[in-house]
């Protein structure tokens, strides 16, 4: 599915399309008065340090006071999770981050124990924007042993709650777990009050949500990678959350916003029809691919696949963020004998019971060269021999365009 994605995603907005995160509101004096709004429109790429650098656009401007922050997420729809993402409930990875207009971090948290100067006495955590956490923290420190750790999250509106049992070490330096924010959109208005908070500017450390008034006046703006670059991230790292962000998206952009999943996938569906794909046979009800429901047979992806290359001007990006076979991404260590390095642009997939690896084999010459796709469906407890009987498919492929018979 992010293969259907990204094509849609450069059909759609092309690949210099840039996502934008804006901080507005009304500046007297040295103050934001009224609010300051912290409005985003679908940026999966943007970080703390970049909330860090719109700060400080606002103490060039003279600003040292804000009476509040509030978080404008009316880009997208308030679906927090993707369809099908309900799944798996009690996941709490960041492979299935929830997704928000206004995100940072990927949606994502990390949470580090560190242990007491002796035992018994209770461990550290250490947790960027604590104040968006609700922390009951009960793990002790150990004499000996190994970190034994259980993290009970919940969803507490404009919190969430963080239960922590068990015990760490002495003698270790600490123990950092990755795991999904349950609040987007509050959870980076309160990195964006500490982001305020270390430039000195005065700012309570409540945060309120609310749509940004019309002709209020934009104090600070950052603006993303080029969609191009974005979508390595689909391609090369398989990212689920960039995937959902950019569905979304591409629904706000040209449904309208909010953006939905659902008017995402009516997007993307109709792009592809621009490259002859029958649409009408797809089931798609994802950006990423992840969990039950979403059907696509693999001469769907072949035609997508010649479709894409057969596009001079979009052929490079799409190219570009697949993953080099042997090289980088989810094929750094797969496909790296090649009769030529570089050959193979692919995007891989794997689900409980199937694996799929579908690309192209680059010819010596433009014109020549393959479009393929392997679906492998029920293998369950035979993903690795489907990964190899992939990975010879793709290398008689790549064997019959530079390999003299004698």
């Amino acid at each position: 599915m992010k293969l259907l994605t990204a094509a849609a995603a450069l059909l759609e907005l092309g690949p210099s399309y840039r996502m934008r995160t804006g901080l507005y509101g009304r500046q007297e004096g040295d103050a934001v008065v009224g609010g300051l709004y912290l409005r985003g429109f679908g940026d999966p790429t943007l970080t703390g340090g970049e909330l860090v650098a719109l700060g400080q656009q606002l103490v060039r401007r003279g600003i040292r006071r804000v009476d509040e922050v509030l978080v404008d997420g009316t880009f997208f729809d308030k679906q927090k999770l993707p369809p099908a993402f309900e799944q798996q409930p009690d996941e709490v990875s960041p492979f299935r981050a929830a997704v928000g207009a206004m995100s940072v971090n990927r949606n994502a948290f990390e949470l580090r124990l560190v242990p007491g100067r002796a035992p018994g006495e209770p461990a550290g955590v250490l947790l960027d924007a604590p104040a968006y956490f609700e922390l009951d923290n009960q793990v002790t420190t150990s004499a000996t042993g190994a970190p034994k750790i259980i993290a009970i999250q919940g969803d507490a509106d404009q919190k969430q709650t963080l239960k922590l049992r068990g015990s760490i070490p002495r003698g270790i330096a600490g123990i950092t777990y990755r795991r999904r924010v349950e609040s987007p959109a509050y959870y980076t208005g309160h990195i964006m009050v500490e982001a305020l908070k270390a430039l000195r500017v005065q700012v309570p450390r409540r945060v309120g949500m609310g749509p940004t008034p019309r002709r209020t006046a934009l104090l600070a703006e950052h603006r993303s990678a080029p969609l191009s670059q974005v979508l390595a991230s689909l391609g090369k790292n398989s990212d689920n959350f960039v995937a959902e962000m950019v569905l979304k998206l591409l629904a706000a952009e040209r449904a309208g916003a909010p953006g939905s999943s659902p008017a995402g996938v009516r997007v993307a569906l109709n792009a592809l029809r621009k490259l002859d794909v029958p649409a009408s046979k797809i089931k798609m009800v994802n950006g990423s691919g992840l969990f039950h429901g979403n059907q696509v047979a693999a001469s769907h992806l072949t035609t997508l696949l010649v479709g894409m290359y057969r596009r001079p001007g979009l052929r490079p990006d799409f190219l570009a963020q697949l993953a080099v076979g042997g090289v980088d991404g989810t094929l750094e260590r797969r496909l790296k004998d090649l009769p030529v390095a570089g050959i193979v642009r692919a995007k891989t997939g794997t689900l409980n019971g199937v694996i799929a690896l579908s690309g192209y084999v680059l010819g010596p010459s433009p014109e020549r060269g393959f479009a393929f796709s392997f679906l492998a469906n029920g293998v369950e407890g035979k993903h690795q021999a489907a990964r190899a009987l992939a990975d010879r498919l793709v290398m008689a492929l790549a064997k019959s365009l530079y390999v003299v018979r004698p």
